[in-house]
């Protein structure tokens, strides 16, 4: 079996596993991101996949041939355990060829053959390219049974097993070399003793995650989750996902295309609620008030598409805190990640909706010394939280034009906020002044050249400035700088204006309003600085 060089659609073969013993298990291998096992077993087994300190990633239960993909790489081993045994014992006319009644639970005598490969761009293994391994994924009918750990990684493991005798402790490790040696796995000579046995690997059902959808739009991707509601069937998603993002569609894992009969908005956070047309899907159940089913440290799924690679990916975690329109988790979130469901796994109900990630700023002493102290509640230098379903007052409903007219005009808003800050916080000679090398910040620092007023103005004044005396050039950077109140001043009539957006949209208007009267705020301050005055930037540099 000949492995390839990696590419799109491409794999190579990173370790190769034979043996004949159903209870035992391969030796530690190590993967880049986006792998893939595939087995060829004549009978049914239970395979377990662990992580290195023997911590149970996934389980399946195949025979014959099979596969499985994962997104993340890292240091790995499997286990293989018979499918025939049930605690300990065999049904009647199911033993394994060569068992005698009573017997150790085992399927000995019967190869197998397991490849690990590296696979390029997240996809399957070609069958043609990689041999007669490769066959459906097994099913998910599973539950992990006690650990048995790598050859190498216990005191009482056998020579047998490829390790140096003189040091039975040492893992292991595969060649790594794509095409590399087969290894043939044996049992210890005698059970090793197991760790503590792993917690039950914990995910979504296939009822549960076929609820799981993709929204996309012209200008961004997400998630969302089906529901049902008193007036029929909905998709519940953020509104930051829907806005200004023309063309949404939404989408099953199975590809069917999910028709949209009307929009909500939860008329006190960024969440939607599309009520959508009843083709027998499958829905997930909403926890009517989680401060009686939910505490701290309870277990939580986050399916969701995550970088918006239209995968739907399970992220596992834990609840940390509950407010009262707010919970915060330890999942991590990824841009697509927005609007996915906080599925919890003691009652099997959604808490809430994935909303935002947020970075940790330590700004002073205090809060540098609190972060550092093994006591702190923050533990990392990002914090993610989502939105409460339960609590929510009110939904009202959207008229999509309207809402677009909107959104529009808060972006356009925003950007000419930070076109003006570019402008004012940008040195004369074109970086910023906490700019350093790279090109990024130097990009951004020169956001101002994209907004044809910003530029006029200060054309106006390089060409009255020019030549000028003092005075005169005192005079041009007074002119300039009532050009740039002026643009300040740009739409702050309408943001101020309740009446033109959706309630929901109030905190966004607060701060976008907040952000320009600081800037209007620094332009008078310049006013009193000639020298700072002096400093601003001039396209003829």
């Amino acid at each position: 079996m000949a492995g390839r060089a990696l590419g799109d659609g491409d794999a190579h073969v990173v370790q190769k596993f034979n043996g004949t013993d159903s209870n035992t298990s391969t030796a530690t291998f190590t993967v880049q991101d986006k792998w893939e096992a595939l087995w060829l077993i004549p009978m049914p087994v239970n395979i377990t996949l662990l992580s290195a300190d023997g911590t149970v990633v996934g389980g399946f239960h195949s025979s014959g041939r099979g596969s499985f993909y994962q997104p993340k790489g890292g240091t790995y081993y499997l286990q293989i355990n018979s499918a025939f045994s049930i605690n300990n014992q065999h049904p009647p006319g199911m033993l394994p060829p060569g068992m005698a009644p009573g017997g150790t639970p085992g399927m000995m005598g019967i190869p197998w053959q397991i490849v690990i490969a590296e696979v390029g761009a997240g996809t399957n293994l070609n069958p043609a390219d990689v041999g007669p391994m490769l066959g459906a994924a097994g099913n998910s009918h599973y539950t992990p049974p006690a650990t048995i750990l790598p050859p190498g990684m216990s005191t009482v493991a056998s020579a047998d097993n490829g390790n140096n005798p003189s040091n039975p402790t040492s893992p292991q490790l595969p060649t790594g070399q794509p095409g590399g040696p087969t290894n043939t796995v044996t049992s210890p000579s005698s059970p090793p003793t197991p760790p503590p046995t792993p917690a039950p690997i914990v995910k979504l059902t296939e009822d549960q995650a076929r609820a799981v959808v993709l929204v996309k739009g012209d200008n961004a991707e997400g998630t969302g989750f089906l529901i049902k509601t008193a007036d029929g069937p909905a998709v519940v998603t953020n509104l930051h996902v829907i806005a200004n993002n023309p063309n949404i569609k939404i989408t099953t894992n199975t590809g069917a295309l999910v028709t949209v009969l009307s929009t909500k908005g939860a008329s006190d956070r960024d969440m939607a609620l599309l009520g959508i047309r009843d083709e027998g899907y499958s829905y997930l159940e909403m926890a009517t008030d989680i401060s009686h089913i939910v505490q701290p440290g309870d277990d939580i799924i986050t399916p969701g598409n995550s970088e918006g690679g239209e995968v739907l990916l399970n992220t596992g975690g834990k609840i940390l805190g509950i407010g009262p329109e707010r919970i915060e988790i330890d999942n991590p979130i990824y841009h697509g990640n927005s609007g996915g469901p906080i599925f919890h796994v003691k009652s099997g109900k959604v808490l809430g909706v994935v909303t935002e990630a947020m970075k940790v700023v330590n700004s002073d002493d205090l809060d540098k010394a609190s972060f550092a102290s093994r006591n702190s509640a923050i533990s990392g230098s990002m914090r993610y939280f989502g939105l409460r379903m339960d609590t929510v007052s009110a939904w009202i409903p959207i008229d999509p034009k309207r809402f677009a007219i909107e959104t529009t005009f808060l972006d356009q808003f925003h950007e000419q906020s930070r076109r003006l800050d570019s402008y004012l916080n940008t040195s004369s000679h074109g970086q910023s002044d906490n700019s350093n090398s790279d090109s990024t910040v130097s990009d951004a620092s020169k956001l101002y050249l994209s907004d044809a007023k910003i530029v006029k103005a200060n054309e106006n004044f390089v060409q009255q400035a020019s030549g000028a005396d003092i005075a005169g050039r005192i005079d041009a950077l007074r002119g300039l700088l009532f050009e740039l109140q002026g643009i300040a001043d740009l739409d702050v009539d309408q943001i101020q204006n309740p009446n033109n957006f959706y309630s929901f949209d109030s905190e966004r208007v607060k701060d976008e309003l907040d952000y320009r009267k600081a800037l209007k705020a620094e332009l008078n301050s310049i006013g009193n600085d000639v020298q700072r005055l002096g400093s601003l930037p001039r396209t003829n540099n």
